[in-house]
């Protein structure tokens, strides 16, 4: 039975990943408006009229439910850790790299919502002073991609390890996050460009990784929770087994 309650627990904390994912797209993508983000390169009185007019409370509400759901990723990330060491066994450093890197990310978005928050706070703030907040928010956003980089990578590397007949991810998948991983490194572009594809608006800098991500959060997910279900069914087979060995034998048997 506790076992049993262990996996419950467990498939819990994987179904955190599916609930950061829903309310991000709710929140953060859909009400606060960054499906579309103002451009780097809008300028002052654009920026300002978004946060302050056009969407103040889209953005208020929306990054309240983008810092719930960061932390939210806390669970998430401790059970990707948790999978992975059953697989790596004892000294599971890219296990326990994978959860780390996962609390920093979760720390990243929660601060970035929160800086997103106070752009939109004061109507009366200065055009350049939620620029900087505005600005602030995504580079710390869009630079975290090393953290990503280095948690998708410590996955892969435990995943590939993994020989059973049928493994906890396909091997395609482990590639696919490597692979992943090393593309991700547009992100860095913002640092460099305010116009084109490297802009934190742009598509290599900002909609390409978010998507790498949420394939690699959402999909792995899932392919732990069918580990998790293929770990209770073997539990279960154990324990009726074994209950059929111990059965006490009929009295016509007996005599």
């Amino acid at each position: 039975m506790e076992k049993q309650a262990s996996i419950g627990s467990q498939k819990l904390a994987l179904a955190c990943t599916w609930i950061f994912t829903l309310l991000t797209v709710v929140g953060w993508l859909g009400l606060a408006g960054f499906w579309m983000p103002v451009p780097a390169d809008a300028g002052l009185e654009a920026t300002k009229q978004y946060f302050s007019v056009d969407n103040k409370w889209g953005v208020l509400i929306g990054c309240s439910l983008f810092y719930i759901a960061a932390g939210l990723l806390t669970p998430s990330s401790i059970q990707f850790g948790i999978m992975l060491s059953k697989i790596e066994g004892r000294w599971p450093i890219w296990s326990l790299t994978t959860a780390v890197c996962g609390i920093f990310i979760s720390l990243i978005v929660f601060f970035n919502a929160c800086a997103w928050i106070v752009a939109a706070y004061r109507p009366e703030t200065s055009a350049d002073v939620i620029q900087s907040w505005y600005d602030w928010a995504w580079f710390a956003f869009l630079l975290g991609w090393i953290y990503l980089s280095i948690e998708m990578i410590s996955t892969a590397l435990v995943e590939l390890q993994d020989k059973r007949d049928v493994p906890m991810a396909p091997r395609w998948f482990s590639w696919f996050t490597i692979a992943g991983a090393v593309a991700i490194v547009t992100a860095a572009g913002p640092a460099f460009f305010k116009t084109g594809p490297f802009a934190y608006h742009g598509l290599l800098a900002f909609y390409m990784p978010v998507v790498v991500w949420g394939a690699y959060l959402n999909l792995n997910a899932w392919f732990m929770y069918q580990e998790l279900s293929r770990e209770e069914a073997a539990q279960h087979r154990a324990t009726v087994s074994h209950g059929a060995t111990h059965a006490p034998m009929p009295s016509a048997a007996r005599s």
